[in-house]
């Protein structure tokens, strides 16, 4: 590997470094990687850890770093040519060099295959959740990285609409310890799961979408968060219907840290405010009782029971559906 040299690539680095790094990626992640190497997003620090052989980029390793220290570990890919060499070990460690320069509380990451988790685990990080074959892990950098400082009770809240900076903050809360298993069931997003692909569809439904063709707001659409002092706290989302017979439907969904629970009802109330659809449906796991009672308290009206509707990791999960009409 003499040949061989790790560099940060970042918004201020040429345009031939950031091309090269951006070479390995297409569709929505290729997006967001040139949008982010273009000028950073709200207050978050992204960059690469990137092996160069020359002037070729053959392996990557991205870190993002929200306002509040909030990691994400992602986009770990070696060239196939240079395989087999030690790559991805070099970058992924001198990303978590990254991690600690920044400042970084906690890092998060998503891992498909048995090899690339024993190399996380070797440097220090530990399983926090799975959704399917993808495990979530999670390396605390810093005492106040841990779940109990983060989510800890008597913080200063407030409702705001999701923004562009809030990867990071978002996936510490949903890799974060739930008595739930659906935290996003319109998205595809279960217990433990990164919330990258996730967010990445978010934000094109919004006003500042990246790659969507027409870059205004899908009516009807809405991302809440719950800031609070540490992270966010709590999230919402209403998804509009797709499906042509369905243009005035959409699906709710909602999450909250047990901490703050209390704080649901008004996060349904905010979500609902000014709805410009007719109908809402929201997916509950049977067993999520506290969830049950609020909906119903809030005129949701459960429409069909989904026996064996999910499966995670060969477990299967039963739902409700409930329906409101908002208008």
């Amino acid at each position: 590997m003499s040949s061989l040299r790790i560099i940060r690539v970042d918004h201020r680095s040429s345009g031939q470094e950031k091309e090269q790094v951006c070479r390995f990626w297409d569709s929505s992640y290729l997006a967001m990687t040139r949008s982010r190497l273009e000028s950073p997003w709200d207050g978050e620090r992204y960059c690469f850890a990137a092996m160069f052989d020359g002037e070729r980029c053959v392996g990557t390793a991205s870190c993002t770093v929200s306002a509040r220290g909030q990691g994400i570990l992602s986009q770990v890919y070696t060239d196939p040519e240079y395989r087999n060499r030690g790559i991805c070990k070099a970058t992924v460690n001198a990303a978590i060099y990254v991690f600690r320069d920044c400042g970084a509380r906690a890092v998060y990451l998503a891992a498909w295959s048995d090899w690339i988790r024993n190399i996380y685990c070797n440097a220090g990080f530990v399983r926090v959740g799975m959704m399917g074959e993808r495990h979530a892990f999670k390396l605390t950098l810093h005492d106040t990285g841990r779940d109990d400082v983060l989510f800890r009770s008597g913080q200063r809240t407030a409702f705001r609409p999701m923004g562009k900076g809030d990867q990071g903050d978002l996936t510490a809360l949903f890799n974060a310890a739930h008595p739930v298993v659906v935290k996003h069931y319109d998205l595809g997003c279960f217990l433990g799961s990164h919330f990258e692909g996730e967010y990445y569809t978010l934000q094109n439904q919004t006003v500042t979408g990246i790659v969507a063709e027409e870059k205004k707001e899908k009516k009807g659409f809405r991302a809440l968060v719950l800031d609070g002092e540490e992270t966010i706290l709590g999230f919402g989302t209403i998804i509009p219907s797709s499906r042509r017979h369905e243009g005035h439907a959409g699906t709710l969904d909602f999450l909250l840290h047990q901490s703050y629970w209390r704080k649901a009802g008004e996060l349904l109330e905010r979500l609902e405010e000014n709805c410009e659809l007719d109908h809402l449906s929201v997916f509950v796991e049977k067993g999520e009782q506290n969830k049950h009672d609020l909906l119903k308290r809030s005129g949701y009206v459960p429409l069909a029971e989904l026996d064996r509707h999910l499966e995670i990791a060969g477990t299967f999960y039963d739902l409700v559906k409930y329906r409101k009409s908002i208008r």
